[in-house]
């Protein structure tokens, strides 16, 4: 049950349906979005050997090739390792170590110092990836398969009390989490946008599943990042927005209401901005 079957299934059901979006501007559809993991896929069994099971390392801040990574990764079997981007370079390289990653993949591939890294990890450049460079190749048409129990995404802890430790959530994990989104959270429709305005590396990246799933749409802010004033804006052009939000976030953006004079409406998570019919219904 390898959950990047959710992407091949929206795929196929609705290849024309947008998918990714840099801002407000489409980037791919669910058709393209697929299509450009099946040859980062390609890439990583030819050109490196990847094989079910092998960890491989994000480092790097939100973009849309975040999205097509993971997906690659779990597409050929392997294992994400999500790295927090705010942490410094030594700390990034001893989880690449603990989690014996094979690869890491970085903005530029030039992010870790010569010998920074440890033996047999190599350091890739996000944007060369294998985007296109394995037209010609085979390419793996359906996921590998996988099963319940087997690993998919390596989350680190903080480490707040030691080192950072690697938590393992399997495909079953991830799949039941998912599901259970609209049922405990709330309904999740093809015409909604989530926006990853905190980190993918963390919670908001968790919540891709339920809609990929629902093949709604994936918005990175402009910004890669945080920023009120910005997530206004893309709520009122893009209509059905949704997010992971931590407590300072909102907060940030009750006052951000305030400013533009929006009248706000706030309970518990969720927060609406009366003045706007098409500004975001949750955050």
């Amino acid at each position: 049950m390898n959950i990047a079957n959710w992407l091949a299934d929206a795929s196929q059901r609705c290849p024309e349906r947008p998918a990714l979006f840099e801002g407000a501007r489409q980037v791919a559809n669910y058709g393209t979005f697929a299509a450009l993991v099946r040859h980062r896929a390609a890439y990583l069994i030819n050109d490196h050997g990847i094989v079910p099971g092998d960890r491989i390392a994000l480092f790097m801040p939100n973009c849309c090739e975040y999205l097509e990574l993971l997906y690659a990764i779990w597409w050929v079997g392997a294992v994400t390792v999500p790295i927090n981007y705010d942490l410094p370079t030594v700390e990034a390289s001893y989880i690449v170590g603990d989690a014996q990653a094979r690869l890491i993949v970085t903005d530029d591939g030039q992010l870790f110092p010569r010998n920074a890294l440890p033996p047999g990890c190599r350091e890739l450049d996000r944007e060369d990836m294998g985007a296109l460079t394995s037209m010609v190749s085979p390419l793996p048409n359906t996921p590998y398969p996988r099963l319940a129990d087997d690993l998919a995404w390596l989350f680190y802890t903080s480490g707040t009390t030691g080192r950072s430790k690697g938590v393992m959530l399997s495909h079953g994990n991830l799949a039941t989490m998912s599901l259970r989104y609209p049922l405990n959270v709330d309904p999740i429709s093809a015409e909604e946008a989530v926006v990853y305005a905190a980190p993918m590396s963390q919670g908001a990246g968790l919540n891709n599943f339920i809609h990929v799933r629902r093949a709604a749409r994936h918005v990175v802010p402009d910004s890669r990042g945080f920023n009120a004033e910005e997530l206004f804006e893309l709520a009122s052009r893009l209509g059905n927005v949704s997010m992971f939000a931590t407590p300072a976030m909102l907060k940030r953006m009750v006052g951000q209401t305030r400013r533009q004079g929006y009248r706000c409406l706030l309970d518990g998570w969720l927060l609406t901005s009366a003045n706007d019919p098409h500004a975001g219904r949750k955050s």
